[in-house]
């Protein structure tokens, strides 16, 4: 199982490449079966190839993420909060629910993006 810093550089390294737009060193941190739920609900992505085809498209969007809150980890779970920086939008928060295998891969991932929630604090609670 990995450690809790193992998951913390995973995250850590996760929100560079998606916000770098670095597809390739992106995927390579999904396990071969891995599931992204994106936005939570409405679509998901089965197999590192999906993942790849979503990824890809999305690097197209000009947008940038960092991290805006402490990573949570619990066993081989893991959330935090990003913010969402779109030109001509204000920023948002997405929050990103992970789940890591043993290699300290990403077997699945959640996202939940809420264009309402501020990432000034300024969002309806």
């Amino acid at each position: 199982m990995p450690t809790r810093n193992d998951i913390c550089q995973a995250i850590d390294s996760y929100v560079s490449f998606l916000g770098s737009h670095d597809v390739d060193r992106l995927v390579a941190l999904f396990s071969e079966d891995a599931v992204q739920h994106e936005p939570l609900g409405v679509r998901s992505y089965r197999g590192i190839e999906e993942i790849r085809r979503f990824d890809t498209e999305n690097a197209k969007v000009d947008f940038t993420v960092t991290r805006l809150s402490p990573i949570t980890v619990v066993g081989r779970f893991a959330a935090t909060q990003l913010r969402v920086s779109v030109p001509g939008m204000p920023d948002f928060v997405a929050t990103d629910l992970f789940e890591f295998d043993d290699d300290c891969k990403i077997v699945s991932l959640r996202v939940l993006p809420d264009p309402e929630a501020a990432a000034d604090g300024s969002g309806s609670a």
